[in-house]
């Protein structure tokens, strides 16, 4: 697979800069393009808010007062992205081209469904990190992206992006963490050092690795095995944890359910990526 689009969703806040030098970052040695995109929310949705007897003119003024700030969110988003493709010295095309360069975009309607429906033509989602703190809609988002665009997602750390220099793989030998690993190869074949990780449990028996070792080396990549066991703590934390200590600068993983994916991903995996503030994810789900 190859990366060629990648989409940046912008919400106009302060966290848009660090989510744009994430995507500009994972383009530049790949020559990608950056989609950035602003999503528009419809300012009649605020008035379910305030009850079904709302004068006509306090109807318009809400209204007036959600479009405005969505006038607002966009020129902030417009100028966090003009800085960031300044920054990263992509050129802004008004279509996007081959080669690094970077182009504006906006949609009207539900953040998280745009995402998802934008995500589809896109071969990395890229978010920025998120926090326990952030609006739930954002989280959504990522959901949404993760599990309905049917794509990779990167979701960044905290600290400044890194160069994907030394991947881990936290392989238990489902179809979906193959995708995540073929999706991953154009990173995965610059890097300076790829390590497997697998964790063995009562409920989970250490994933066959050899399979995919083969599969790595016909790419060109020779990949050592870290093994971890789960037990007493959780298969996400001892995984995170293992890729940490082994100075991975990116985790690749996916094939998780959706019943699973919000605990591990989104709620302690998250907490965790918060805490320790080092290590983006490679999802695919």
């Amino acid at each position: 697979m190859s990366i060629r689009f990648i989409l940046a969703p912008l919400t106009g806040g302060k966290r848009d800069a660090l989510t744009l030098e994430t995507a500009f970052r994972v383009a530049e040695p790949l020559k990608a393009h950056v989609r950035a995109l602003f999503v528009r929310p419809n300012p009649s949705d605020a008035l379910p808010f305030f009850g079904d007897e709302v004068a006509p003119a306090m109807a318009e003024e809400i209204v007036n007062t959600a479009r405005e700030a969505s006038d607002n969110a966009s020129a902030s988003a417009k100028a966090a992205f003009a800085t960031g493709a300044a920054a990263a010295s992509f050129s802004v095309v008004e279509n996007p081209a081959p080669g690094p360069s970077a182009s504006f975009a906006e949609m009207d309607g539900n953040f998280a469904d745009c995402i998802a429906r934008a995500g589809q033509l896109a071969d990395l989602i890229v978010f920025g990190p998120l926090s326990e703190a952030d609006h739930p809609g954002l989280v959504e988002a990522f959901e949404g992206a993760l599990l309905k665009s049917g794509g990779p997602v990167l979701l960044g750390g905290q600290l400044q992006p890194p160069l994907f220099s030394r991947i881990a793989i936290g392989w238990n030998g489902s179809a979906g963490n193959a995708r995540a690993v073929s999706a991953a190869l154009p990173y995965l074949v610059a890097a300076s050092s790829v390590r497997i990780i697998t964790v063995e449990s009562a409920a989970q028996p250490a994933a066959e690795v050899r399979g995919l070792q083969d599969y790595l080396r016909v790419h060109g990549i020779e990949a050592d095995i870290l093994r971890g066991h789960g037990e007493p703590r959780a298969v996400g934390d001892v995984l995170l944890e293992t890729a940490v200590a082994s100075g991975a600068n990116l985790l690749v993983a996916g094939g998780y359910g959706h019943g699973r994916l919000r605990d591990w991903f989104v709620g302690g995996v998250t907490r965790r990526i918060v805490a320790q503030a080092t290590l983006p994810l490679f999802l695919v789900h």
